[in-house]
């Protein structure tokens, strides 16, 4: 993990990710509110899903989009912005600690 990586490609990665989910029936503020670049990791994060399935149904579509990307998990955030479940899909591994570092 390099937490001062940026990866621009990464800002297409997510226009891809948009546009899938949009073909298979999510779609912004409706079932999602985000989807981030996680450049530290090399990955994308889908944040703020109401319903448990849909988050398992966009890990799915992540996974086909991102085949080499080992790394990802489901989460529910319950706090700050885009509360609601959070998929993660990355290529690198993440630290032990999976603390953001300052320095």
């Amino acid at each position: 993990m390099d937490a001062f990586r940026f990866a621009p490609e990464l800002l297409e990665m997510r226009n891809e990710v948009m546009e899938a989910l949009g073909q298979s029936g999510f779609h912004w503020l409706s079932h999602y509110s985000a989807v981030d670049c996680l450049h530290d990791l090399y990955g994308i994060e889908v944040c703020g899903i109401a319903d448990r399935e849909d988050a398992r149904r966009i890990q799915n579509i992540l996974r086909k989009l991102f085949p080499r990307w080992v790394y990802g998990r489901i989460i529910y955030k319950d706090y700050g912005r885009d509360v609601g479940w959070k998929v993660e899909r990355h290529r690198d591994r993440p630290s032990p600690d999976e603390h953001w570092q300052t320095a």
